[in-house]
């Protein structure tokens, strides 16, 4: 399975990725937007979060490479709920020095194709925290409506944060990003995993 943008590559996380996502989730620009990371994780823990099943974990997760030089940027991640049928959800996370550019956009989008073409999920969400507007401005490009202003969830350190829930009900799903967004979608359906 490959699923692209004009720019990004959607693939699966494997073993060789952990530096990688050692690496995102040292800087504390990215987990200060997080909810289930709040901290630098060890190479051993990548290397876990990379090779995780989706049947163990839930998640389906991928890497984000850009299509010149297959350099990852970014992760992402969507979850099928299996006590809300139908319904999935989408996690992103970008490197900094790739944010406003239009990549969590392209991700996100990806992400929607997978959960709406791969799981067939006609029901799409995603949460973010209230204090990243750069996050919910990437949902409200793709057409998702706010679900919940101002909930309380709780963070991996157990502090309490006020969130946004988000919904994109729309069957079958057509991306609504740029006008130079394009999805393709490449060889066979994976086996994949999701994120929250």
């Amino acid at each position: 399975m490959a699923l692209r943008s004009d720019r990004l590559e959607l693939r699966r996380l494997d073993g060789g990725d952990a530096a990688f996502v050692e690496s995102l989730y040292a800087s504390a620009q990215v987990t200060r937007t997080l909810l289930r990371i709040q901290g630098p994780i060890s190479i051993e823990e990548a290397r876990e979060f990379c090779q995780a099943p989706a049947t163990a974990c839930g998640d389906h997760r991928f890497g984000a490479a850009l299509q010149a030089d297959g350099r990852l940027i970014a992760l992402g991640s969507v979850r099928r709920h299996t006590e809300l049928p139908g319904v999935a959800t989408i996690g992103y996370s970008v490197v900094p020095a790739f944010w406003g550019q239009g990549f969590g956009t392209e991700l996100a989008s990806l992400l929607v194709e997978f959960a709406a073409g791969t799981l067939d999920a006609p029901e799409v969400r995603a949460t973010t925290l209230d204090d990243n507007p750069a996050s919910a401005r990437v949902l409200q490009k793709l057409g998702f409506s706010v679900l919940e202003v101002g909930a309380s969830e709780v963070d991996s350190r157990g502090d309490e944060r006020r969130v946004t829930r988000w919904l994109l009900h729309q069957r079958p799903w057509k991306p609504s990003g740029p006008p130079n967004h394009r999805l393709e979608r490449a060889g066979s359906t994976p086996a994949a995993q999701p994120d929250r």
